[in-house]
């Protein structure tokens, strides 16, 4: 039944990394007004997040590269894997929403984990649920410790909102876990929201791959294909 559920789990991740940027903003966009409510602040909300989403159609964007005689090389972008959303105690809603949207448009499993603001998290939660995002994709991890869900195996990336402080304590922390290196995405400004406003800030969330193709065997020369026989 464990593995069964961790199989049915990593399909569903990658189903959702899959899914394209613009589509997974349709589910993101159906959310965005009730998130916005949390935060004290709808309307300057509704803004920032309005601000992310109108970036998905430059995340499905691909780049063909020059590449060898035969063959086409096309660069994209892709999530990076697990991410953690975490807000520290000086965190403010409106920074780790921007954070959780900024994780999920870019197409990785998500653990949100803001202790201080433990019924903001649920409610978030059950809002992209109910926008059709899967808990396999989204899980609140409230009641584990911060230091604890550092160490979590093959963890791609932490987005920690909160003061200077609170970062450099998470940084530090994630400097002696072993394994992949772990990413940290960081707001610290709670009021200007500046990180997130920065133009290559999504960017930070996703991995370049290149996709190749054989364009020889599909139309080409075929006789380029006996040159190694």
């Amino acid at each position: 039944m464990a593995t069964e559920f961790k199989k049915n789990h990593g399909q569903v991740c990658e189903t959702w990394r899959l899914l394209g940027a613009v589509n997974r903003a349709t589910y993101l966009q159906e959310a965005a007004p009730r998130l916005a409510l949390l935060t004290g602040d709808a309307n300057k909300a509704k803004r920032l997040f309005n601000h992310l989403l109108s970036a998905a159609p430059m995340l499905d964007e691909e780049h063909r590269m020059t590449g060898a005689t035969g063959e086409s090389n096309d660069l994209y972008v892709t999530g990076r894997g697990k991410t953690m959303v975490v807000g520290g105690e000086s965190a403010r809603a409106m920074a780790v929403l921007g954070q959780l949207l900024a994780a999920l448009l870019t197409g990785n499993e998500v653990i949100l984990h803001c202790p201080s603001q433990d019924e903001m998290c649920i409610e978030a939660a059950k809002i992209l649920y109910e926008s059709g995002i899967s808990d396999d994709v989204l899980s609140v991890a409230n009641d584990s410790q911060t230091v604890t869900l550092l160490y979590i195996d093959r963890l791609a990336q932490v987005a920690v909102s909160g003061n200077r402080q609170e970062v450099q304590a998470v940084s530090q922390e994630l400097a002696k876990t072993d394994g992949m290196l772990t990413q940290v995405i960081s707001v610290t400004d709670m009021d200007g929201l500046s990180e997130i406003l920065t133009p290559d800030y999504l960017y930070r969330f996703v991995t370049e791959r290149v996709k190749t193709i054989n364009t020889t065997a599909i139309g080409g020369n075929a006789s380029l294909l006996e040159l190694g026989t």
